[in-house]
């Protein structure tokens, strides 16, 4: 994939979309995963991770990614906020049911599964050492840079990260299950929707993508290695092949970043 930087990509038409680059960060292949089911073309923006990314915050506000900016609208950062773009952009196909319950039936699912206090929230938080959330020193080093000023955590917080995501990967097991039950690959409904498109990119962390599929760096895969294991027990089969026929089916292979 061919990024361009933040100052070149600010007077630029059209949706320009910064994502982490080198990396698969999974909040960056679900916005990009999105587009690419709206057929909705943008331009790659480089955001680096763990770098201070100067321009890109002063273009848009935001240091981190993804970062969706359409024409001269404001920036956008959360997963539903670029959603909702992706959706007016290109209403079809529609990612969110015209049905209100079924529509909230999966932006509840996709909060759990992206949301604060969901799945990707506390699986982050078991990407650090123990010792991270312990830190009380005057000194303002990287971990409380990165855990108590950039996401709030606590100690009871990053104990707890395990058997929280847990708790929601076996909800979202459950819901696979009964629409199984009902005759249905999705987890709402029988089409594709967001919630399908967010479980499949957060799960490369739990479980991750074949070597021919993503190209992911080796440190990551160690990292995401550890942080799979500790979930093992409650990764139902049913989870990983709905994934792989999501990606499979809907979503670019192999990933570029």
């Amino acid at each position: 994939m061919e990024h361009i930087d933040a100052r070149d990509a600010r007077d630029l038409p059209g949706l320009r979309l910064a994502v982490t680059k080198n990396i698969p960060n999974p909040f960056c292949e679900a916005a990009k995963s999105l587009f690419h089911v709206k057929g909705i073309a943008f331009t790659p923006v480089a955001q680096h991770a763990a770098q201070p990314n100067e321009d890109l915050k002063a273009w848009s506000g935001h240091r981190n990614a993804p970062v969706a900016v359409w024409n001269d609208e404001p920036a956008r950062a959360g997963w539903a906020e670029i959603l909702m773009l992706a959706e007016r952009l290109k209403p079809e196909p529609p990612l969110l049911p015209a049905d209100r319950a079924q529509r909230a039936q999966v932006f509840g699912i996709c909060h759990e599964i992206c949301g604060e206090g969901g799945y990707a929230w506390n699986s982050r938080f078991m990407m650090f050492p123990q010792e991270a959330a312990n830190d009380t020193s005057a000194e303002k080093g990287a971990w409380d840079e990165i855990l108590h000023k950039q996401y709030g955590a606590s100690r009871a917080q990053v104990e707890q990260a395990p058997e929280r995501a847990a708790t929601v990967l076996r909800f979202l097991a459950a819901q696979l299950h009964r629409q199984r039950e009902e005759g249905s690959d999705y987890f709402v409904g029988d089409s594709l929707t967001a919630a399908d498109i967010f479980w499949a990119c957060m799960s490369i962390g739990v479980s991750q993508l074949p070597t021919e599929w993503s190209a992911t760096p080796g440190f990551l895969r160690k990292v995401w290695g550890q942080m799979g294991e500790r979930l093992q027990a409650d990764l139902d089969p049913i989870l990983i092949e709905h994934r792989d026929r999501i990606y499979r089916t809907y979503l670019k292979l192999p990933l570029e970043f």
